[in-house]
């Protein structure tokens, strides 16, 4: 049986590619990882609910490049774009091969018209006839209608005999490396709570040319509400880091054993942060005269944003932490999102307030007044009702701590008002003027 020309040529670069990486690997102590955050410039991805792929892979890509960098000082990081620019699919293989690397991890966001589809799922290259699979990799291999030379792309017949015996010879060097690493990242998503539609093989252009042991990871399908709100979100961004990262770490470590690395160069363990004590810290990111609602575009798409009325002005504060580096992390996305002027808001833990002055949850308005009888107010107790012109407004408990006020915050989100918030009082009355924290 003969090759033809085209498989000839595909393998005989694949192998050119495979002697000089592992010949210049042998020589150098460092691992290479390239990450490839997916899409990018005139490329947006899949569309989100909240956000767009290529921005939300692109902030994936970088916090995982500056874990890796942080803790492990033997790695060289390597990533296909630190920007919102256009690449060609053949232009990040080039970029692995060019820099031999040891892993090259191809991130992207799912999507379907489906919108009940969720769920994480990681890729290596191979032969697959699900249609599921393939839907996908058509999706993500789309991009090359926005190149302006397709014709470097080899078409491959998986009906040719000649064409799968190239294909499995190319690609059984770095098969079990890959499913490794995919394996990894799947338990990890788990470990956090997400759930794990498996590893799967599909043949991506990405991969396809790629001489390393390659992935490529779907972190979850914005195009679900509750997923696309989740990715869009500073937690979910850091949830997927970190399961990106502790796989690493995991195929990082087999990856020495195997190759007899020990002594200086094996990871050190990570310090625990301590939290800063007694203070809990907060984004500020808008204050203004009108109260919006969780959805509301003023939001930017930030979601959990907490709402605290003082006076005639309401105060809009996102995040909550009491370690030093999600406080600074919180701010950065803040200002990436558009609040360039939000800062960072300290609380000091149970510090009560002056005087008469005390937090309450308004957590009902309308112009019909209500008595506990009649079923209104969700089983809260001890409801406050303050007329306002022509609405009466509903308050439920009375604190001086903010931290008490979040939870009755919670318990009246939990009893099914949603739009809830924390109002400031000075004994049963609204205060007037504007009060800072």
């Amino acid at each position: 049986m003969r090759l033809t020309r085209i498989n000839k040529q595909i393998l005989l670069s694949f192998l050119l590619t495979l002697f000089l990486g592992v010949s210049i690997n042998a020589q150098k102590k460092s691992f290479t990882i390239v990450i490839d955050a997916g899409h990018g410039g005139k490329d947006s991805g899949a569309r989100g609910v909240v956000e767009d792929e290529k921005h939300i892979v692109l902030d994936v890509s970088l916090r995982l490049g500056k874990m890796i960098e942080k803790e492990f000082k033997d790695v060289q990081v390597v990533y296909t774009r630190k920007t919102d620019v256009f690449l060609e699919l053949w232009e990040r293989t080039q970029i692995a091969n060019h820099h031999h690397a040891n892993l090259f991890v191809s991130i992207h966001c799912n999507s379907a018209t489906n919108r009940s589809a969720y769920g994480t799922e990681t890729f290596v290259m191979g032969l697959s006839r699900s249609n599921e699979t393939m839907d996908v990799a058509k999706r993500e291999n789309s991009v090359i209608l926005l190149e302006d030379n397709q014709e470097k792309y080899q078409k491959f017949d998986p009906n040719d005999p000649e064409a799968v015996i190239a294909f499995e010879i190319m690609f059984s060097a770095f098969k079990d490396q890959s499913l490794d690493y995919a394996r990894l990242v799947e338990e990890e998503f788990v470990k956090n709570g997400r759930s794990s539609r498996g590893v799967k093989q599909s043949n991506f252009h990405v991969l396809r040319t790629n001489g390393s042991p390659a992935v490529l990871v779907e972190l979850g399908f914005i195009s679900n509400q509750d997923e696309g709100n989740f990715l869009g979100s500073e937690l979910g961004k850091r949830k997927a880091t970190e399961s990106l990262f502790e796989a690493f770490k995991k195929f990082k470590k087999e990856y020495d054993r195997k190759n007899g690395i020990t002594g200086e160069e094996e990871v050190k363990p990570k310090e625990v942060e301590k939290p800063v004590a007694g203070k809990t810290f907060k984004i500020q990111i808008l204050v203004s005269k009108n109260k919006y609602g969780p959805s509301a575009k003023q939001l930017n798409g930030l979601t959990g944003v907490e709402v605290v009325q003082f006076g005639d002005v309401f105060k809009y504060y996102y995040g909550n932490t009491n370690l030093a580096s999600e406080r600074d992390d919180l701010l950065a996305y803040a200002i990436r999102k558009g609040f360039k002027d939000a800062f960072v808001a300290e609380f000091i833990n149970n510090e009560k307030l002056e005087g008469n002055q005390n937090y309450r949850i308004q957590f009902l308005a309308s112009n019909k007044k209500y008595r506990d009888r009649d079923n209104k107010f969700g089983g809260l107790k001890n409801v406050l009702r303050v007329k306002q012109g022509n609405m009466h407004l509903y308050f439920y408990g009375s604190t001086k701590t903010y931290e008490q006020a979040q939870k009755d915050l919670k318990l009246a989100q939990d009893k099914g008002f949603k739009s809830a918030i924390i109002v400031t009082f000075d004994g049963e009355k609204l205060i007037d003027e504007s009060a800072k924290k």
